[in-house]
């Protein structure tokens, strides 16, 4: 046999192949919903810029900062809020950076947010010395603070916030 005969015996053969190959890849772009194609589906959570507006105070006095988000304004204080599971924080934030990205997300976090802020503690107690340095608001007004809505877990980008350690919002706490 001739080597053009294999080959036209191996093409019938060839073409179920191929399908099967396809098939095969197709499936394993899949998940767990049947065909549809795998989509990227953020963990639920909110991001966004802190631009520092003001000279950093001195290191000693700022204990730890984070982005803070509270679903009621105004919160009682910190402690309240976090025993009673009113309160999410991010990591902290680095010391002395005027410029910053930030990200807060968890499976967890939905719904409605009423206040977001920078939270500076700015002494030994890690639990009731905390002051807002900086408030997310669409209005440029920091006694007007913007709520963010996550729904039933979506991921929502453009929660910026600035930070005036020298001219500080209202204290809610």
């Amino acid at each position: 046999m001739t080597f053009r005969r294999h080959i036209a015996h191996a093409i019938p053969l060839l073409f179920p192949m191929l399908a099967a190959f396809a098939v095969t890849l197709y499936l394993s772009a899949c998940d767990d919903h049947g065909l549809s194609p795998v989509s990227a589906v953020e963990t639920p959570g909110f991001s966004g810029t802190i631009t520092v507006r003001s000279t950093w105070p001195p290191q000693d006095s700022v204990m730890d900062l984070r982005i803070a988000a509270f679903r009621n304004y105004p919160p009682k204080d910190i402690l309240s809020e976090i025993i009673n599971g009113s309160a999410v924080f991010s990591d902290e934030l680095p010391y002395g950076v005027d410029t910053l990205n930030y990200r807060v997300q968890g499976a967890e976090l939905n719904g409605p947010f009423a206040y977001v802020v920078v939270a500076q503690n700015y002494g030994p107690d890690p639990f009731m010395q905390w002051r807002a340095v900086g408030v997310y608001t669409l209005l440029g007004d920091v006694a007007s603070p913007s709520p963010i809505d996550l729904g039933s877990g979506r991921f929502i980008r453009g929660i910026d916030v600035e930070v005036d350690f020298i001219n500080l919002p209202p204290q809610p706490f």
